[in-house]
């Protein structure tokens, strides 16, 4: 009876062994499998990460380029506007020494002459009025021309300020975002690669625990074989001890029925 009472226990222990055995391995495919996936995800969130960070160094270079070909056109309009002030500015000094000398003759001759006084002898002739006449029309004309495109030169200057101080803070914005994005990258690398490292841990678990299943499932076989042999005997004996027994206890009946000895 020990024998076979120890045998099943040995059975009853490996079996045990064996579920919790079964049940590690069943963790750790779960645990693998979501290791697995969370690599993945990172991966994907990684090389997202890096073509926003592709898309913003191209946005960054285009603004340049635009601004650097605004500022090329803002320094040729500047030119030009005031190669044309230069010019306009010319023009007007010109026609001030044309008009101004007549303006000065008319304006001396009126008070120069006294009632009586002989009349000079080049009187202003009336072509002489009626250019004098017109000039301040022409010079006061031009002299608001003039102004007109020194205000449309300020004009220029106020817009090119603006769109630089627009590019700064686009380049300082977008140059934030880059690192911030790069920084994203690290994190996500190395988090990758800590889950990399679990991932082959858990892989050798596996294994380990794949190994002890299979040794297990041996030593439960073996004990099986011995124990179902053993326990196939010990029904045996125990049949043949109770037959042994009935036996003797019928020969015991007969026995004491009889007096051999008397």
């Amino acid at each position: 009876g020990h024998r076979g009472e120890a045998c099943t226990k040995e059975i009853d222990l490996t079996e045990d062994e064996y579920k919790v055995a079964s049940n590690t391995k069943e963790d750790l495919e779960h645990k693998l499998q979501s290791l697995i996936n969370e690599l993945e995800t990172l991966a994907k969130d990684i090389e997202a990460l890096k073509a926003e960070e592709g898309e913003l160094e191209v946005s960054l270079k285009e603004a340049g380029e635009q601004r650097k070909s605004e500022n090329e056109v803002y320094q040729q309009s500047v030119t030009d506007q005031r190669a044309t002030i230069n010019i306009l500015n010319k023009a007007l000094k010109r026609l001030q020494m044309f008009y101004t000398p007549k303006l000065a003759e008319i304006q001396a001759h009126s008070q120069e002459q006294k009632p009586g006084e002989a009349v000079s002898e080049r009187p202003t002739s009336g072509k002489d009025y009626s250019k004098s006449a017109g000039a301040g029309g022409v010079l006061q004309l031009l002299a608001k021309i003039i102004s007109n495109a020194e205000s449309a030169e300020a004009e220029l200057e106020k817009d090119e300020q603006h769109s630089q101080a627009l590019y700064s803070e686009l380049v300082t914005s977008t140059k934030a975002t880059i690192e911030a994005n790069r920084a994203a990258q690290a994190e996500k690398m190395e988090l990758s690669a800590e889950t990399a490292a679990a991932k082959s841990e858990t892989e050798g678990a596996l294994l380990a625990t794949n190994q002890d299943l299979e040794k297990l499932g041996e030593l439960l076989a073996a004990h099986h074989m011995d124990c179902d042999w053993l326990l196939k005997y010990f029904d045996l004996r125990q049949q043949a001890r109770a037959e042994e027994m009935d036996a003797i206890t019928d020969a015991k009946a007969v026995l004491s029925g009889s007096d051999f000895g008397k």
